[in-house]
């Protein structure tokens, strides 16, 4: 009887977690609000509203965005940028999906892109580290192309 109860737990268990937790979770759509209305009232912050990848989107350029979101940003945002990684599974708000900025015009995408890798979402109350003193403006920019390539490398 015991082996059958613990059984149960270990499938019931997840669902009433997860059950849980989609009460308390805003929806996915707003994880990324607060910085959006930032963005559409005031534009990126003076620091970011200058910078300029001056290095020519080139395969070799993707290759190198790939392997760094694979190694600093799949875990939560998911090998296809939708927000569904599984380190990123109980984070509220849940991680952004980034699919979307592959539509978005260079000159706008770019700033923003890089602006969120490199300050993360600490005041916008999410769990993105910041970035800036971890990896090169080189790193940062590789991944903000191969956001707006639509991410061709996508691990499986």
């Amino acid at each position: 009887m015991f082996r059958y109860l613990s059984a149960s737990a270990i499938v019931v268990l997840p669902f009433a977690v997860a059950a849980a937790q989609s009460d308390m979770d805003q929806p996915r759509w707003m994880a990324n609000m607060a910085r959006h209305q930032r963005v559409i009232m005031h534009g990126v912050p003076a620091p970011y509203n200058v910078v300029r990848d001056t290095i020519p989107d080139t395969p070799a350029k993707l290759r190198r965005g790939a392997a760094v979101f694979d190694q600093h940003c799949a875990s939560c945002h998911g090998w296809t940028g939708q927000g569904t990684g599984p380190a990123g599974e109980f984070l509220v708000p849940a991680p952004a999906d980034l699919e979307w900025l592959a539509r978005t015009p260079r000159n706008t995408a770019d700033r923003y892109i890089y602006w969120s890798i490199a300050e993360g979402g600490k005041s916008f109350n999410s769990e993105m580290p910041a970035f800036k003193q971890s990896l090169s403006k080189r790193d940062i920019w590789s991944v903000t192309a191969y956001l707006r390539a639509g991410m061709p490398h996508a691990s499986p």
